[in-house]
């Protein structure tokens, strides 16, 4: 059925009939149809009078114009192309999210505020930080050390980054981000404000392991020594449902630190306190406002604060009024810092932190506690750019497949964001390189023998 001699047969015949033509076109277009192309076009199978429905129009796709000598490309040659481009534009789709997400950070928006006041000829002495001209005699230099305290996820490190002006606190959804106390230093005329970030601190009943409890411990010891204390309370949470957590850390905190200071012996007291009430943007009408009163008096009377302060470091409102009121506390003596550092971390420890917060925000449901980023090198082109090698060591091949991910696809996402702020706290270019690799027993964190990268964690 339709083959060569019976369409020629056909042919013939129409000439004397002529409504047998139009089947003898049926036929040869089935005919010119191959067997797998009619499941495609099902009105192929059967003779309909009149030819094929409107509906069914077959599609013809448009020949891909060659160069002159350029074979055809073969169905492997076009797979690799579409894969490619699929590649490209992910990568592209990537970049443009990290830096919309950049960009939206509270510290990128200080950091562009002051560098447009340090450029502009109304330059005063609340960007004498950013004048290189700018000069304070040592005996008129004011410093004040200030120790930021809350309990986990309150919004701690968020605000040393949002105060200082740079990215040198991860900072993400999960709790326990901050393991070590961070160094960022605010410098406004003459007077500069040491903001101390501290792990979250809570009571014995809440400690993981012993290495939870130092940790707690060695954030009271630092507290003990500021100048001044910061606490720091997530006022939505606060409101809807309330921490126990936050009042015992009030209570207890006079306690804690006056016996860290050896009050009894020395005389001395613990360091005046301020409030700052973080998150308050989430707060929407009149009974909201009315609901962070009630949190801002109910806190007021577990702990004396000599003032409140309602903030949203994410979105940095109400940081200046903060920020001004803890310089306005430093008492005279010389600055820990030079005015232009806002961090005594050196740019590859603020490197790892940038890596590390980028590993938590993708590996978010993972939990990559165990995943640590130790440097590798660090290169000083010619053009001003950094290439910046890191690898993260995991604890398990199934791990490292997770951190790699399909192709690359998660690690390529993690060095995307990673390299996006580096270049906007360096203000260069960066290449950045990361590396997986499996830790070894003898180096593990849960072993006895750790080299030194591990310490901190």
């Amino acid at each position: 059925r339709g083959s060569a001699p019976a369409l020629r047969s056909l042919e013939e015949a129409s000439s004397a009939f002529p409504r047998l033509g139009t089947v003898a076109a049926n036929l040869a277009e089935r005919a010119a149809v191959s067997p797998w192309r009619r499941a495609w076009f099902p009105w192929t199978r059967s003779y309909r009078p009149g030819g094929a429905p409107a509906s069914a129009t077959r599609r013809v796709g448009v020949p891909r114009i060659l160069p002159e000598g350029e074979k055809p490309e073969s169905r492997g040659h076009r797979a690799e192309r579409l894969r490619r481009a699929r590649i490209r534009h992910e990568v592209k789709m990537a970049r443009e999210k990290a830096r919309e997400e950049v960009e939206s950070e509270a510290w990128v928006k200080e950091r562009a505020r002051l560098e447009n006041l340090a450029k502009s000829s109304r330059l005063t002495h609340r960007a004498v930080a950013l004048d290189p001209d700018a000069t304070v005699a040592e005996r008129d230099q004011r410093c004040v050390r200030v120790g930021v305290v809350g309990v986990p996820n309150a919004g701690k490190s968020q605000l040393v980054n949002t105060l200082v002006g740079s990215q040198i606190c991860a900072v993400s959804a999960k709790t326990n981000t901050t393991r070590v106390e961070t160094l960022g230093a605010v410098t406004r005329g003459d007077a500069q404000a040491v903001l101390l970030d501290l792990p979250g601190v809570v009571g014995p009943e809440h400690y993981r392991n012993p290495t939870h409890a130092t940790k707690v411990s060695s954030a009271w010891a630092a507290a003990a020594g500021c100048d001044l204390l910061l606490f720091i309370v997530d006022a939505n949470r606060q409101a809807r449902r309330p921490d126990p957590r936050v009042v015992d850390l009030l209570a207890s905190a006079r306690a804690n630190l006056e016996r860290l200071k050896y009050a009894e012996v020395t005389g001395l007291s613990m360091p005046p306190a301020v409030l700052a009430l973080n998150k308050v943007d989430l707060f929407r009408g009149a009974e909201d406002r009315e609901a962070l009163k009630r949190v801002a008096r109910a806190l007021a009377s577990v702990h004396p604060f000599e003032d409140i302060f309602p903030i949203s470091a994410a979105k940095g409102k109400g940081t200046d009024v903060l920020l001004s009121h803890l310089l306005l506390r430093a008492p005279r003596r010389p600055w820990d810092l030079p005015p232009s550092a806002v961090t005594d971390k050196s740019m590859v420890d603020q490197a790892i932190e940038v890596v590390r917060e980028s590993v938590y925000r993708r590996l978010h449901q993972e939990l990559p506690y165990s995943i640590v980023p130790v440097h590798d090198s660090w290169t000083n082109f010619d053009d001003g750019s950094y290439r910046i090698e890191q690898t993260l060591m995991v604890d398990s091949v199934p791990m490292k497949q997770i951190v790699v991910g399909t192709r690359g696809s998660v690690i390529g996402q993690i060095g995307i964001r990673a390299r996006t702020v580096l270049e906007k706290m360096f203000s260069r270019r960066v290449h950045l390189v990361l590396n997986v690799k499996v830790r070894k027993k003898n180096n593990s964190l849960r072993g006895n023998a750790r080299t030194t990268e591990y310490e901190l964690y």
